[in-house]
């Protein structure tokens, strides 16, 4: 079992039976043992993982709750909670366990759910008060996945953790800076501002008085950009910026090429339908390229059984605006084609749960929590690993008039 195959297991786990897991003990070895063991560490070797490991300080007889060996040394300490008890952000009694054994310079605490992971970039051997990465394994998204990796037995290095530790940590503090800034800029900044075209002396007073408007300027500024750059209207502007900042972040991963050129034009053939390439989907060449079998077949991994597909990608600039979706009938005699705009990808789903349930035959569906409003934006991507949109032929389509066609 893989490290997705065990945190789908393990949400699994928490839905079923979280009335049963109630202490710390039960949190342990429902929970925390078989992610241990979905990183690779061989939870039935006292030798690599290590229950009640003695780590004395002051008090005689001090125990971590595990400890994980490599090399004959401990490398990382993990103090256990019952998965009902909160987490807090400091942790002490792994403050203690941690500066006993120079060896270990990652301390995780968690409750089995979530998993709060310390490190030393402030002082060598003494834990940072506050965690450089938190994981909930209940409520992630793909880059704090990737970054779960990192902490497997056949990847750990802990220079890499250090660098990551230090580009969370930096990454945090430079965005509750810039914004803290944007929603109130403080006296420094706004006199940056104002020395950067103007000469004269700035006072107290003309910076109190200048201050309500470099605020207004900020905010009218980002929208300029936001605008410019996706080349889209008013109303959709705070929609289509979280839209395009997930497709950006898609298209921007490494490709690989894991296909050939005759594989990737078996994938279907196409017929123009008002100047847009419409693609009919081949089923039986992604099912073969998607190397997943039918019992695994899924929304996130794709569905080649699936009737609906993505007929056509339709960009309007850089940014892709719209899909056409298809959808095969009577027994793929027929083909049904809806028109839906990139923000509009979760109406569309409620008026067509089976493709919630069944997914697309060449897409797969992503999603993102926004934390401020607590909503759920959705985008599609390719099924086919390492395999873009972009990157099928025939599937994108350039569309000037977007208005006009939907």
């Amino acid at each position: 079992m893989n490290l997705k195959e065990t945190l789908e297991m393990l949400n699994k786990v928490i839905n079923d039976n979280k009335d049963l897991i109630k202490n710390e003990e039960s949190t342990k070895q429902f929970l925390i043992l078989p992610l241990l063991n979905g990183l690779g560490y061989n939870t039935f070797s006292p030798q690599e993982v290590t229950p009640e490991f003695t780590a004395d300080f002051h008090k005689k007889n001090e125990k971590v709750d595990y400890a994980i060996s490599m090399d004959g040394e401990p490398k990382i300490f993990i103090e256990a909670k019952s998965m009902n008890n909160k987490i807090n952000k400091s942790a002490p009694q792994l403050s203690r366990y941690f500066s006993t054994f120079p060896s270990v310079r990652l301390g995780i605490l968690t409750n089995g759910i979530e998993y709060h992971f310390f490190t030393d970039l402030n002082h060598p051997n003494i834990m940072d008060n506050k965690p450089f990465f938190i994981f909930n394994i209940t409520n992630y998204n793909e880059e704090d996945f990737n970054h779960l990796v990192k902490f497997s037995k056949n990847l750990y290095d802990y220079e890499s953790i250090k660098v990551l530790a230090e580009s969370l940590i930096y990454y945090q503090s430079f965005k509750s800076v810039i914004k803290e800034i944007f929603e109130d800029p403080n006296d420094d900044f706004v006199k940056f501002v104002i020395k950067e075209r103007f000469k004269f002396k700035v006072t107290q007073q003309f910076i109190n008085t200048a201050k309500p408007l470099v605020q207004k300027c900020i905010q009218e500024a980002l929208a300029e950009i936001i605008s410019e750059k996706f080349d889209i209207s008013t109303q959709q502007k705070q929609v289509m910026q979280e839209i395009a900042l997930d497709i950006e972040e898609v298209q921007t991963e490494i490709k690989k090429l894991y296909y050939s050129v005759e594989e990737i034009d078996s994938l279907g053939t196409f017929e123009e339908f008002e100047n847009i390439k419409v693609v009919l989907p081949n089923s039986d060449s992604y099912g073969k390229l998607l190397k997943v079998p039918p019992e695994e077949y899924s929304v996130e991994k794709g569905n080649p059984l699936s009737d609906f597909f993505v007929s056509s990608v339709l960009m309007q600039g850089s940014t892709i605006a719209g899909y056409l979706i298809g959808q095969y009938k009577n027994q793929k005699e027929d083909t049904q084609l809806y028109a839906v705009k990139s923000n509009e990808i979760a109406n569309f789903l409620k008026e067509n749960p089976i493709v919630q349930e069944m997914g697309f035959i060449n897409a797969r569906l992503g999603s993102r929590l926004n934390k401020n409003t607590n909503e759920t934006t959705y985008y599609l991507r390719s099924c086919l690993t390492n395999l873009s949109f972009r990157d099928v032929p025939n599937l994108v389509s350039k569309v000037e008039n977007m208005e006009m066609f939907f």
